[in-house]
């Protein structure tokens, strides 16, 4: 063995422990994250979500006030929304995961609803458009099943055939 290539095995050696050490130091780093939720971009731990929820009678009001402050969003598939909606609501069908960029305005408060026995739609989107960075998002209380059941407005197809 000459004088050059007597160090090399220890210089691999070096390298190779180098490397272990690299890649756990990256697996401690992952591991810092576990109980990290990303919200915009910031980690933000032990994230909980809760809803902020809107009543049916606040957002008639909005409505009858016309109100620019809000945007009602129903998460309907898009046959449904076209059958019957809250007036002046906008289509924003629910998803597995949020396309970016999001089309929804971020200046006004979001309402959400939705046709669901206890929210579930309304609740994820919302929690959904929150880890993107939307701040003012709601849910309406007894969504769409409560909108009825309270005789308020809708429009859409079905409405303008028993007119």
């Amino acid at each position: 063995m000459t004088h050059g290539t007597r160090g090399l095995p220890s210089l691999l050696a070096v390298g190779f422990a180098g490397a272990l050490l690299a890649a756990g130091s990256t697996l401690a780093q992952d591991d810092e994250f576990d109980d990290c939720v990303f919200i915009d971009g910031e980690c933000v731990e032990g994230y909980v979500y809760v809803p902020d929820f809107m009543s049916p009678q606040e957002l008639k009001s909005l409505i009858e006030a016309e109100s620019d402050e809000i945007v009602i969003v129903d998460t309907a598939a898009e046959l449904i929304f076209e059958d019957e909606r809250i007036p002046g609501s906008v289509n924003f069908p629910w998803v597995h995961e949020l396309a970016l960029p999001v089309t929804l305005p971020r200046d006004k408060t979001l309402v959400i609803y939705c046709a669901c026995n206890d929210h579930e739609d309304s609740v994820d989107m919302a929690q959904k458009l929150g880890l993107v960075g939307y701040l003012d998002v709601k849910v309406l209380e007894g969504g769409w099943f409560e909108w009825l059941d309270l005789g308020y407005d809708t429009v859409g197809l079905a409405v303008e055939e028993t007119q």
